[in-house]
């Protein structure tokens, strides 16, 4: 059980090492830069997490649980599961400012051989993959779309807007929002079509 004091000092290294991620990049920050910065022992860091990686996987858990908490704040001004896959698209575009998701980008392909790294990895991105089934088994319910195939779909959609993340480099927030939304319009016609001729 984690006591407060013990929490208070876990969220300090967090917060600390967030920034010193963002100035330096992963690559870049050693467990010794960490230490300095955040103005704590080598020991007190390793007490609450075994290596640079995990810190920084942890890093990454506690900013998909900010973005989805965010989304579920904003997710109730949506009335019809259309409007919030289309809301949940603009949630992604949002996020990108963060200068957190660019480290990540840079921690991903330095860590390809890790296979434990990968799979804490893919369990944080479950996170808005069960968001997004959430939002397509209301779909479901109104008999849009068949209840069986709601996994599938959840996949193809996050992979949809995880690839489009690539263009962030190539377009501006505005140009990246409205092909976000381009993207999302074709989908919604693709898999309701597809439901109808069924």
């Amino acid at each position: 059980m984690t006591t407060d004091k013990a929490q208070k000092k876990r969220d300090l290294i967090l917060d600390k090492a967030k920034e010193l991620f963002i100035q330096r990049g992963y690559a870049a920050t050693s467990m010794d830069e960490l230490v300095r910065y955040i103005g704590v022992s080598k020991g007190s860091i390793y007490y609450h997490f075994k290596s640079k990686e995990e810190l920084f996987i942890q890093l990454l858990a506690r900013q998909n649980r900010e973005w989805i908490n965010a989304w579920m704040e904003k997710s109730s001004v949506f009335s019809s599961f259309e409007e919030k896959v289309y809301g949940i698209a603009d949630h992604m575009v949002d996020d990108f400012q963060n200068p957190l998701v660019k480290v990540g980008e840079e921690f991903y392909i330095s860590q390809p051989e890790n296979q434990d790294l990968l799979n804490q990895i893919l369990q944080i991105m479950q996170g808005p993959r069960m968001l997004y089934r959430d939002i397509f088994a209301e779909a479901a319910k109104e008999g849009l779309l068949p209840e069986e195939d709601l996994d599938e779909i959840a996949v193809i959609f996050s992979s949809m807007l995880d690839g489009l993340s690539t263009s962030y480099y190539e377009r501006s927030s505005d140009e990246l929002r409205v092909l976000y939304r381009r993207s999302v319009g074709y989908f919604l016609y693709g898999i309701l079509d597809a439901n109808k001729s069924k």
